[in-house]
């Protein structure tokens, strides 16, 4: 079969990495996964993604010349110039050269890294819905969270790689719970999935998952129920000072506790509009991003398609 234009995306997560060819509307044509093994060196990992990313080609029948280019996101902070990952806090991981790694099995090859998050904003913006915004912000609600910056359709990352680190605004002064981060009421510590867990545990919900949480809420469970009334009131709590600062045309959020949106979203829109200034911001749409789970591996492509 005859494919126009070919980009491999390799998402490197926390727990999985997920490797696949995505075509140019941005559907995904062949995807494998395995463990991201916190315990392999970073080259070991890379070997291992160079070798998936050789077979999803041969089980569509692609050689390297039919590859329009790789981009790669990675859990952490990342320098998309040098195609560097700095620092990636759950491994460990230190300035692994993933572009040099990658470059050596295809030479002359595009090949784009970038921050999770900020290669799911891109993916947003290229493939979802953010294509009619020209400025939104993207936040990831899952383990942890976090957000990307879009500008005038661009990707905004800061001085320093670290614009849109969301997850932790603080949104609790007085009882703010710790965070990994080492201070105390961050958004992460109270409204990530993690912490619906941990809210969870202190209530006796077995098991204190969030999606167990999100599964009593829909029942009816007051417990749970009031769990992502907390959350909801602190990411609406969060996205003012956001809105107030960037004033984006959209707030688009994915992850996996963006599953359970409509259980967050009316606390969400009611903090958010009590503490935004100017009307104009409390008409800000709040969506749930249109490429669900695929969005860390559809990120990772737009790398290269939004440099078209």
């Amino acid at each position: 079969m005859y494919y126009p234009k070919i980009v491999a995306g390799i998402d490197i997560g926390g727990t999985k990495t997920l490797i696949g060819l995505v075509d140019h509307s941005g559907s995904i044509l062949v995807s494998q996964q395995f463990p991201t093994d916190i315990k392999d060196d970073p080259k070991t990992h890379i070997e291992k993604c160079i070798e998936t990313l050789s077979n999803c080609m041969k089980q569509i029948g692609i050689n390297d010349q039919s590859l329009y280019g790789i981009g790669v996101n990675v859990p952490g902070l990342a320098d998309p110039n040098k195609g560097l990952l700095l620092h990636a806090p759950y491994s460990g991981w230190k300035n692994v050269p993933v572009k040099n790694n990658l470059q050596e099995k295809w030479p002359g090859i595009p090949i784009r890294i970038a921050n999770d998050v900020n290669a799911c904003a891109l993916g947003e913006l290229v493939f979802g819905k953010g294509k009619k915004f020209q400025n939104f912000l993207w936040v990831t609600i899952s383990t942890g969270i976090g957000g990307g910056i879009i500008i005038n359709r661009n990707i905004y990352e800061g001085e320093h790689f670290i614009a849109g680190e969301i997850g932790h605004l603080v949104v609790e002064w007085e009882n703010g719970n710790l965070c990994g981060c080492g201070n105390s009421g961050c958004l992460e510590a109270h409204a990530s999935g993690t912490a619906i867990a941990k809210m969870a545990e202190k209530e006796k919900l077995i098991p204190a998952t969030a999606k167990n949480v999100a599964q009593l809420a829909y029942y009816g469970n007051k417990i749970a129920l009031d769990i992502y009334r907390q959350a909801g009131e602190y990411i609406g709590r969060a996205f003012s000072y956001a809105a107030n600062v960037l004033n984006p045309g959209a707030i688009i959020i994915g992850g996996g506790v963006s599953l359970s949106l409509d259980l967050l979203e009316p606390h969400i829109r009611n903090t958010f509009h009590s503490a935004v200034i100017d009307e104009k911001n409390k008409n800000i749409p709040i969506l749930k991003t249109a490429l669900g789970y695929e969005a860390g591996l559809i990120g990772a492509a737009s790398l290269i398609y939004a440099n078209e």
